[in-house]
């Protein structure tokens, strides 16, 4: 991966840029060259945000030589200046620089699949923990979340031909950053088949927010401003999880990348009594990694109203909850403390909306998509970025929510995307 690709990265979710960017901004002229300064973890975080992984040790070593147990990508032939960049001054060739070089400046190197820079330039972090062979996939060396070394491989522009051979592995513990460190990308069948049930929302329009004059319910209005005015607003079909994440598919996702834990993980593992409870203390950041890992995304806030709240009526009526008009009770949703905690994320079936999605009130608050704008809501004015620190939009309510206005269908709430609280979850859209 190039600091083009990795500024792109930085610039989406503020992780601090390479520690050799100046005032934390890309120095001009090194967009090509490949990033360093990363440690494992920040290889995992990149791979988790563009909806990769970093490939086995395995893999690596089977796209640099083929078939044919070859010493070097290109074959058997020495290491020369025409085809890597490595230290040779022991074979008398010198390197090119005494740093690393754009990618791709070797063509001479390719290994027989035509990839470039697998001799030489960084060493590249793998996902592969550093075991002694024999090799087994099986054995967890290539869980993310099991603490120990992890494998890089190629060499560098500081190793000698020995070093940069297809075979030569190291061992390098994982918050080690260096000038001559980086990685490469791999896609396809790394993600689990995560157990979703999806439910269509068709096509077409909707009430979004409120009417200006709203039923008062002890003298005061249950509308807050900013759910104004209400409008008719069309969606496109789209797919949403029945239900919200749950602990349980977050810990695959752990396990898969390395991601750091929820913090109320106490023992750094699931705990079994949440399984199916919807996971918490995840920022937005944490959501919406998850969801390119998973392959799908966060709904903006228009398709997570409409989901809640159904069609749009020819009389302009829109329902107040999922189900309905009628008011919460504990037979519908989890809210106003009445259970201290979350519950499981199908406990309610009589909240459902009318397109049968679950715990679209109460439980959890969810993160969508959407920055915080007032309306008239426009999908093309900005606000579905996925870059920048501006506030996003939380809908639902929660357990913790104090009365029934929290958990209208229109309610919003917003947060800063670093926020974390045992109240705070996501559901996935695609």
């Amino acid at each position: 991966m190039t600091n083009a690709h990795y500024q792109c990265f930085v610039a989406a979710t503020q992780h601090p840029a390479p520690g050799h960017w100046p005032g934390g901004q890309l120095p001009a002229g090194s967009e090509q060259l490949p990033v360093t300064y990363v440690s494992w973890a920040d290889a995992q975080a990149f791979c988790t945000w563009a909806g990769v992984r970093l490939p086995s040790e395995v893999e690596w070593e089977k796209a640099a030589r083929a078939d044919d147990a070859r010493w070097w990508p290109w074959g058997n032939t020495l290491p020369d200046g025409t085809r890597c960049h490595f230290n040779g001054q022991a074979q008398g060739v010198a390197p090119a620089s005494q740093s690393v070089l754009p990618v791709g400046q070797f063509p001479l190197g390719a290994s027989p699949y035509g990839l470039l820079d697998m001799a030489g330039n960084v060493w590249e972090w793998t996902q592969s923990l550093y075991r002694s062979y024999p090799y087994a996939a099986t054995d967890g060396r290539e869980a993310g979340a099991v603490p120990g070394g992890r494998v890089v491989r190629g060499g560098s522009y500081n190793h000698d031909l020995r070093q940069i051979r297809c075979a030569a592995r190291t061992g390098m513990a994982t918050g080690v950053r260096d000038v001559y460190i980086g990685f490469r990308v791999a896609a396809g069948a790394a993600t689990p088949a995560l157990a979703f049930d999806w439910v269509t929302i068709p096509a077409g329009s909707f009430w979004l927010g409120s009417q200006p004059k709203p039923r008062q319910w002890g003298g005061v209005s249950a509308v807050l401003p900013s759910e104004l005015p209400q409008q008719q607003v069309e969606v496109a079909e789209f797919c949403l999880a029945q239900t919200p994440v749950t602990n349980a598919d977050y810990a695959l996702f752990v396990q898969a990348t390395g991601h750091p834990v929820p913090s109320h993980w106490f023992t750094g593992t699931l705990p079994a009594n949440l399984a199916r409870h919807p996971v918490t203390h995840v920022d937005w950041h944490d959501a919406q990694a998850f969801c390119r890992w998973a392959g799908g995304r966060l709904p903006s806030e228009a398709e997570w109203e409409k989901a809640a709240r159904g069609p749009a009526t020819a009389d302009g009526q829109a329902r107040r909850y999922p189900w309905g008009n009628a008011r919460p009770d504990a037979t519908r949703l989890n809210y106003a403390r009445a259970e201290q905690d979350t519950t499981p994320v199908d406990h309610y079936p009589r909240g459902a909306s009318p397109y049968g999605v679950l715990d679209m009130a109460g439980n959890v608050w969810e993160w969508v998509n959407s920055v915080y704008a007032p309306y008239p809501y426009l999908a093309d004015d900005g606000r579905e970025t996925h870059e920048g620190g501006a506030q996003r939009v939380l809908r639902g309510g929660s357990f913790a929510s104090p009365t029934a206005d929290f958990v209208r269908c229109a309610m919003r709430s917003l947060s800063y995307p670093t926020r974390r609280r045992e109240h705070i979850g996501f559901r996935m859209a695609r």
